[in-house]
């Protein structure tokens, strides 16, 4: 029994997506590790969520694209970000909304969590 456990947790750990966390290399700098993502949009309070509302569900296709280097979506932020409390999320592929794995701040966009950036 404890063989059929074992090989179970096994076999669970190798069909999910694994996260590592990418250092940043500039605090102005957003960067997110998805090796086998086509595409990677850091969208937030500071874009319009990238055109996103609650009755379209759709992002602008070019909004907030980040860069792929090597697996790491890389992408600096905005130089005139105002002040204070910022939702945000990586997209990932049009669909998929992930938390940033570098900032434990969360809070809720709609029924997604997002992260949050705090612009001191």
């Amino acid at each position: 029994m404890d063989r059929l456990i074992a090989l179970s947790l096994l076999l669970f750990s190798f069909s999910c997506a694994v996260f590592v966390p990418a250092e940043r290399i500039d605090s102005d700098q957003m960067v997110f590790q998805y090796e086998s993502a086509a595409k990677v949009q850091l969208i937030g309070d500071w874009n319009n969520w990238g055109g996103l509302t609650s009755s379209s569900m759709i992002v602008d296709p070019s909004c907030g694209v980040m860069e792929n280097i090597d697996g790491v979506w890389v992408l600096s932020l905005p130089g005139n970000l105002e002040l204070g409390r910022h939702r945000y999320a990586f997209l990932v592929n049009g669909s998929q909304f992930f938390t940033d794995p570098l900032n434990p701040e969360r809070s809720m966009f709609f029924d997604h969590e997002v992260s949050v950036l705090l612009v001191d």
